[in-house]
């Protein structure tokens, strides 16, 4: 097992992450990184996300405030694969409890293993946020990697989820900065987000929103609606493009427990539910 502990969060440069050469060897090692503390001054990102206060934090905070062990991890020279092409798929949080600003938190990132699908390999990043001894927010960041081959063929067919009963419903505008926008308030500066320029070398004509942004801000739409103790399962099914404008949505669906959501364009690009 490797491990990696951390007094302060780390500060991991993404160009170096996004530079660095990973040869895949048929296997994830285990890899951990620790931080003693996580940041609690959420007041800039709640107001980029929507969020109507940073106290509480706001549910998706702390894996923001994990991002240098996440970075961490995937830049260890145990981990296998290069970050440039990653794909950021599902995303579940758990939460305890409601978490104050200020709080004394720690955190934990854990990654080992992966498992074969059609288009790849899936692997989990698992952050685990702690008030003393008490885990009080957990999340497991779903990541594809078409570096390790997969199973090939048809996509199998998957069972569409019952009609959203929808309740509300808004558009949501999308500046062409708003990737820039969130970069600097999250520390997340994947070039896919920030203009034409440096997101056309990865495949796409305009920037796209960041996956974690757009769960923030379905979330922070439903701010009321979403109890102190949780579960989140959200889907990310198609890319937000910058600028554009997207349809928020949610109600409930027949024969499910919780509060469902999406994020729409032209198809879905975000798929969720609150439980």
């Amino acid at each position: 097992m490797e491990t990696l502990r951390y007094a302060v969060p780390p500060r991991i440069s993404l160009w170096t992450s996004f530079t660095r050469r990973g040869a895949w060897r048929g296997e994830i090692p285990r890899i951990e990184a620790f931080a003693d503390t996580i940041p609690t001054d959420a007041a800039a990102y709640a107001r980029v996300c929507g969020f109507p206060m940073a106290d509480p934090l706001p549910i998706t905070w702390p894996g923001v405030a994990a991002t240098g062990l996440k970075l961490a991890v995937m830049t260890h020279p145990a981990f296998p694969l290069a970050v440039t092409g990653i794909v950021h798929t599902r995303q579940r949080i758990t939460r305890r409890r409601a978490l104050r600003a200020g709080e004394a938190l720690s955190a934990r990132c854990v990654v080992e293993g992966h498992r074969v699908v059609r288009a790849g390999g899936e692997f989990d990043l698992v952050i685990s946020v702690s008030s003393g001894d008490e885990v009080v927010w957990e999340g497991v960041t779903t990541i594809l990697s078409r570096a390790i081959p997969g199973t090939g063929g048809e996509r199998a067919a998957s069972s569409a989820p019952p009609p959203l009963r929808v309740t509300r419903s808004t558009r949501w505008v999308l500046p062409a900065d708003q990737g820039r926008r969130y970069a600097a308030v999250s520390g997340d500066y994947n070039p896919i987000h920030l203009s034409p320029w440096t997101s056309r070398p990865f495949g796409f004509p305009r920037p796209i929103a960041h996956g974690w942004w757009t769960l923030a801000r379905a979330l922070a739409e439903l701010d009321g609606d979403v109890p102190d103790a949780c579960t989140v399962d959200a889907r990310f099914v198609d890319a937000v493009p910058l600028p554009g404008t997207v349809t928020f949505e949610a109600g409930r669906r027949d024969g499910r427990e919780g509060l469902a959501f999406e994020v729409r364009g032209r198809r879905a690009c975000l798929v969720g539910e609150v439980r």
